[in-house]
C-alpha cells in the first residue's frame, strides 16, 4: 500500500511542475459579477495613505481613467514581478492610470519602494484590508490581485495571480 502511494505521488510532481508555467499567468475575465458593490464603493472611499503619509482616496486617483487597482504584498513574489511591466504600462499609456494598494506592514511597503521605485502612487491598507478585497471578486484572498475600474470608477475585468501583461496592455487599450 505504501508503495502505491509513493509512486502515486511520484507521478503527480511532475505534472504539477509540467502545470507551474500554466498556473503562473493569470487570465484577465471581465465577468465582475463577483465585485460586490458596496465594497466597491467602500475603497473608492477608503482614505489610504501615501508613501509620503498623505492621506488619499482612490477615487482622488481614478481622475476619468482607466484605473488599473493592483493589491499586493512586499512578501509576494509573483506581485513583485509583475511591478516592472505596470510601472511600464501606466508611463506608456497615458489614459491608463495604475494605483498600488499594499496589503502589508507600512514599514515593509515603504522599505520594498526604496529599494524598487515606481512611478505610479503605491498606497498602504495592511493586511487588514484582505477582508475587503475578498468582496472585491477574490473570494480566495490570493495575491496579486487587479482590479480594472473604467472612468467613472465602475470594474470591467479581474485578474487573480500574475498578470499577463501583453493581454493587459491590449485590453487597456481597447477600454481606455
Amino acid at each position: 500500500m505504501k508503495r502505491r502511494q509513493f509512486v502515486g505521488a511520484g507521478m503527480i510532481v511532475p505534472l504539477l511542475l509540467m502545470n507551474r508555467q500554466a498556473w503562473a499567468k493569470a487570465k484577465l475575465t471581465e465577468d465582475v459579477s463577483a465585485v460586490d458593490d458596496a465594497a466597491l464603493g467602500e475603497l473608492l472611499r477608503l482614505p489610504l495613505p501615501d508613501l509620503d503619509g498623505n492621506t488619499v482616496t482612490l477615487q482622488d486617483l481614478t481622475d476619468a481613467r482607466l484605473t488599473i487597482v493592483n493589491f499586493w504584498a512586499s512578501w509576494c513574489a509573483p506581485c513583485v514581478r509583475e511591478m516592472p511591466a505596470l510601472d511600464a504600462l501606466h508611463k506608456q499609456q497615458q489614459s491608463v492610470s495604475v494605483v498600488g494598494i499594499g496589503l502589508d506592514t507600512d514599514a515593509n511597503i515603504q522599505a520594498f519602494a526604496a529599494k524598487t521605485p515606481v512611478s505610479y502612487p503605491l498606497l498602504m491598507a495592511g493586511a487588514g484590508k484582505i477582508s475587503l478585497m475578498r468582496k472585491l471578486g477574490n473570494p480566495k484572498g490570493g495575491l496579486p490581485y487587479t482590479l480594472v475600474l473604467d472612468h467613472a470608477g465602475q470594474p470591467q475585468a479581474t485578474i487573480l495571480g500574475e498578470i499577463e501583461m501583453d493581454e493587459l496592455a491590449a485590453f487597456a487599450k481597447r477600454h481606455a
